[in-house]
């Protein structure tokens, strides 16, 4: 279960996240300012930290600094209103991951946490960023492969070539060898097609992000 930590002076404001994310099934903990936040985070794992960028005591630019000196892999949202956006840019030069404006709409919470999660979940697999996969798997037909083989598991070609209803099995196996190439997907001794630990960590955040992008939509 993902963790995540919101730091919020206003306490009505701070409960309000907290229920939302809470009911969206995240392992929610608040902080009433940043000093209380930053003692949470050096003793706890937190996947995401919302943290308002106004608050008494510690703000949230330092609260940002202090966390990417100490758990620089935390990834970091600010909350800031409508006056101070220009400080949410520079927030987000200093390291955060990216910033909601109050006030906000909880889809948008929503989405930005499960943005900021699916791109850090990429990120924990260098050699898909490095074989630049992203955009290899923006054919349809290799991303509709990936998707197959989410849904049924094993798949030998010639299933495959039919449930993708490919006329063209030159084509079809163009586009596996390339999937190969990047390790998303492999085939065990009976040439059965199936998805790899890293291919399987791809579908999973593509549905993530193509989740989010339909409630953009």
């Amino acid at each position: 279960m993902r963790k995540i930590l919101v730091i919020e002076d206003d306490k009505k404001m701070r409960d309000g996240l907290v229920e939302i994310l809470a009911n969206e099934g995240y392992n929610v903990e608040s902080a009433e300012n940043g000093q209380v936040g930053l003692e949470k985070i050096k003793k706890n794992e937190f996947d995401v930290v919302l943290t308002d960028l106004i608050m008494p005591v510690m703000g949230g630019m330092e609260v940002l600094m202090e966390i990417k000196r100490i758990k620089p892999g935390i990834n970091v949202i600010i909350i800031t209103g409508f006056g101070t956006i220009e400080n949410a840019v520079d927030a987000i030069k200093a390291g955060a991951s990216d910033y909601i404006t109050k006030p906000f709409k909880i889809d948008e919470v929503e989405t930005k946490i499960r943005m900021v999660l699916a791109t850090a979940e990429i990120n924990k697999y260098p050699q898909i960023l490095e074989s630049d996969i992203i955009k290899a798997i923006s054919n349809p037909i290799r991303k509709d492969t990936l998707k197959l083989l989410d849904k049924s598991g094993k798949l030998k070609f010639t299933e495959i070539k039919k449930m993708l209803k490919i006329d063209d099995a030159t084509k079809l196996s163009f586009h596996l060898r390339t999937l190969k190439s990047y390790n998303v997907i492999e085939q065990d001794s009976e040439k059965v097609y199936m998805l790899t630990s890293a291919g399987r960590k791809l579908i999973d955040n593509l549905k993530m992000m193509e989740g989010t992008q339909e409630i953009i939509s």
